[in-house]
């Protein structure tokens, strides 16, 4: 009986337990399923909605902890990044146990039809400072075996795709972590702002992020969290770059062949040994100038202990670009945030030709030399050796055409240019720079009317050389222009620099050459001018002269504040002159040559100058007509023109409009004659002493007036004052 008894209680509150819990579970079937398929789950979980929302078409949950929901979508935003993500339809399993401690542990879920991506918003979503007791939530395995697209701003990866993904998150800004995760794509396109980059590509990723606060790692630091190891193989397109006649650029992908094999491993700020990556593309377009470009990119790098970069795109017959690099990187990191640091770590060889729309970057390699511009479109060869960031010594920058213009003295020297520039070594390992640029053709003009060019020419020569380290560039500058017979259409043009009453220019051409060294500032130091001219028609002290002359200046500045050069040496010779004497004689024939053994030369306009001269000429028939008429002279004195060659020495000065002659002394076996003479303007003063054997004669001249001595004339000559001291 007591057995019996026992059985009967025993069955009974079996009954009564399962009924209990058929009751427990037909409630949470209706609870589960009504918070499901209402509105009450969506508004329990959507309570901050600008930062996380969740919607659902319908679910269903039949038994507990195991959810199945349909059309879900979540979407939210972090700081500046929104992110969003749908599915067809998702199951998942929930631990209940944890939820009594404030943790949302979800073992695994697993989701079809998948789609998502992240991008960025202008409006800022500031977090609320950390506080304690955020509700822990970590999922251990999001799987889907159907992904369909994913997209970060105007990136757009679609295909046939698969992942498991793992993460943990404490809210209120507590800890996250993405766990060991995966990701794999077959059949993939990848696009940029519609148009496809990448096609029939694979592509498997495997990543995690370490388990770290917000203050610990924001933003792009978190990658220095981050592991990651990449594989991708596909097909790519091209690259159309588009130049407009303002110089905006716009880069967009094209249809084109190419490949891509990469397979990469990045660890916390680094990449691992071992990796490499493959990228071949077309790349066309056109310039400024609406001229078409077809190139081939092709990019390899290899990572063992350091990174090994190497770029080719071969020259191609209508092509704008040919490179070949091969350079490495020391060490394994990644720059993240500073990449003028990498700079140091680089180290190899490029060779490259590439167009430029604007070469006006050139003059940046001479910033000592602000006189020198290096501008327009046109294309740049190099070969050059890279030692830790630095040009190294064996460089060179050739440059086939490119608009020169160099600023000196007052004069804009303008002319296509070839430019050419290398970089050699010099003391404790300095490099030292060197320019040599040929202008084919040049023209030359003032820089208050750089318009109107009053020099043409061909073959000029600049070249800029610094004996001392990049840094002492300006005290080291040396810079050259040579150039020879350039074309001057009309000599006049220099005559703002005479004293336009008693030297001057009437007409004529000549030409120009010249050898020049200039400073940093574009300023001469010291070099030759000649300057050259045939059939030339000249004023000289109220005389007309017509023939060929050639002046040879011997320049050495004396002042490096005032343009005051020495003028030693330099000489003036005229040949074939012809010249009309006050009283209408003429003479033909004329030669002369002027070296003045001593000159001072201020060429600051008008140009002042002063010194000694040692004068050889045909005759002294032009030193007599500039002091008087032939009829004024006695008759014995004129013979003396036709006396023979002559020796002149004596001191010459002129300033604004007076030139001076003083202590002239001409002679040779038959006579000696001496001068001075002072012109200002209109108005001439000066005294003449000519002797032949037994013969002298003295002339006096103030303005119009003539006076002869002819008794003492010796004396009398000896008593007048000179002009210079």
């Amino acid at each position: 009986m007591e057995r019996t008894s026992f059985r009967h209680n025993a069955l009974r509150w079996l009954c009564r337990g399962l009924i209990a819990l058929v009751a427990t579970y037909a409630l949470y079937l209706v609870a589960g399923n009504v918070f499901l398929n209402t509105a009450l789950g969506e508004k329990a979980l959507n309570r901050k909605p600008d930062r996380f929302q969740m919607q659902w078409a319908s679910g269903q949950t039949w038994w507990p902890g195991r959810v199945s929901l349909r059309d879900v979508r979540l979407q939210g935003q972090s700081r500046r990044i929104a992110w969003e993500a749908t599915a067809g339809r998702v199951e998942g399993r929930i631990a209940l146990w944890p939820l009594l401690s404030r943790r949302l542990h979800v073992p695994d879920v697993r989701a079809d039809d998948v789609q998502g991506g992240i991008r960025r918003v202008t409006k800022e979503r500031v977090p609320p400072p950390p506080r304690e007791g955020g509700w822990e939530l970590q999922f251990d395995s999001i799987r889907s075996d159907s992904i369909r697209r994913g997209y970060f701003d105007g990136l757009d990866l679609r295909g046939v795709g698969r992942g498991d993904v793992g993460f943990y998150k404490q809210l209120r800004g507590g800890p996250m972590e993405l766990m060991p995760s995966r990701v794999a794509f077959a059949e993939a396109r990848l696009l940029r702002d519609g148009a496809e980059v990448l096609r029939e590509a694979t592509l498997e990723a495997r990543f995690a992020i370490d388990r770290h606060r917000r203050e610990d790692a924001a933003g792009i630091d978190k990658l220095l969290k981050t592991q990651i190891d990449l594989m991708l193989a596909g097909r790519t397109a091209g690259l159309d770059v588009a130049v407009g006649p303002q110089g905006a650029v716009t880069v967009k992908p094209v249809a084109g062949e190419g490949r891509a094999d990469i397979a990469l491993g990045f660890d916390r700020g680094a990449l691992k040994p071992g990796g490499r990556a493959q990228w071949t593309m077309a790349v066309a377009g056109n310039d400024i100038a609406g001229a078409v470009r077809n190139d081939i990119l092709g990019i390899d790098v290899a990572v063992d202990e350091d990174i090994a970069i190497k770029a080719t795109v071969p020259p191609q017959a209508d092509g704008r670009l040919a490179v070949e690099a091969d350079l490495r990187l020391r060490g394994r990191q990644v720059p993240l945030r500073d990449f003028a640091r990498v700079l140091p770590r680089v180290s190899g060889h490029l060779v490259g030709t590439w167009h430029f729309d604007s070469l006006r970057w050139l003059s940046g390699l001479f910033p000592q030399a602000p006189w020198l511009t290096l501008d327009g479109a046109g294309a740049v060869s190099a070969d050059v050796q890279v030692v830790e960031g630095r040009l190294a010594a064996g460089s060179r920058i050739t440059v086939p055409e490119v608009d020169a213009v160099a600023e000196v003295m007052d004069n804009r020297i303008r002319g296509r240019a070839r430019a050419d520039i290398r970089l050699d070594a010099g003391k404790d390992g300095a490099l030292v720079p060197r320019l040599q640029a040929t202008l084919d053709r040049f023209d030359v003009a003032p820089l208050k009317t750089p318009d109107t060019p009053y020099v043409q020419g061909r073959q000029l020569t600049l070249t800029i050389n610094a004996d001392g380290p990049l840094a002492q560039l300006r005290d080291a500058l040396q810079a050259r222009v040579v150039f020879k017979d350039a074309r001057v259409p009309d000599l006049r043009v220099y005559n703002p620099f005479l004293p336009r009453r008693q030297m001057r220019f009437e007409g004529g051409a000549g030409v120009l050459s010249g050898d020049l060294s200039l400073d940093a500032a574009g300023e001469v130091g010291h070099g030759t001018v000649r300057i050259a001219g045939r059939g030339t028609r000249m004023h000289l002290a109220g005389i007309q002269l017509r023939g060929d002359i050639d002046l040879d200046l011997e320049l050495r500045r004396a002042d490096l504040k005032r343009r005051l050069f020495v003028a030693d040496g330099s000489t003036v010779r005229v040949r074939n002159v012809g010249f009309a004497e006050p009283g209408g004689e003429s003479r033909r024939g004329w030669w002369a040559q002027v070296t003045l053994d001593r000159a001072r030369l201020d060429v600051d306009r008008p140009i002042s100058a002063g010194g000694g001269a040692d004068v050889t000429m045909k005759d002294v028939g032009f030193l007599l007509a500039l002091f008087s008429r032939q009829k004024e002279y006695p008759a014995w004195v004129y013979r003396l023109v036709d006396a023979g060659q002559a020796r002149v020495q004596g001191r010459v000065q002129w300033r604004d409009d007076v030139l001076i002659l003083d202590r002239m002394q001409a002679s040779n076996d038959r006579y000696d004659m001496l001068a001075r003479l002072r012109l200002q303007g209109d108005q001439r003063q000066g005294d003449l002493y000519a002797r032949w054997r037994a013969l002298s004669v003295g002339m006096e001249v103030r303005g119009p007036q003539r006076t002869l001595h002819l008794v003492r004339a010796k004396a009398w000559y000896d008593g007048r004052p000179h002009y210079l001291k």
